[in-house]
């Protein structure tokens, strides 16, 4: 396991079922995403030491952009043209980011599973 500063707060106000749901999605994207095989090949691993889908974006751009890519970033930032946009063209970042989030996704839901060496949580006397 790696260290790295979790800012992921969002995932953790979320119940199981809504997790179970950003699944979904994310796996309906990425089927989407299956036609770009350039995409699949190409797109980065490491999601650096940061948990933040800005992060995310910062690093996939840093290492491994094409100059296409990096224009393409550089004239959204002069026209000030939202993240969204610029990410929705590029099929090697958004499929990064994808991935990303769905292994944070899976982070929290391992972090909520009982641990052996974590007691499990006492129940009330009431009930």
């Amino acid at each position: 396991m790696t260290l790295a500063l979790n800012l992921r707060f969002d995932l953790a106000r979320l119940t199981d079922a809504e997790l179970a749901q950003r699944c979904d999605a994310i796996w309906a994207d990425v089927d989407q995403m299956q036609d770009d095989r350039g995409a699949i090949r190409t797109s980065p691993r490491w999601r650096g030491p940061v948990r933040h889908p800005r992060a995310y974006l910062f690093w996939a751009m840093v290492r491994g952009s094409s100059a296409e890519e990096l224009e393409i970033l550089l004239s959204a930032f002069a026209a000030n043209t939202s993240l969204a946009d610029v990410v929705s063209r590029l099929p090697r970042i958004r499929l990064h980011l994808a991935l990303c989030e769905m292994q944070d996704i899976l982070d929290e839901m391992k972090s909520r599973t009982r641990s052996p060496l974590r007691p499990a949580p006492s129940r009330p006397e009431s009930i």
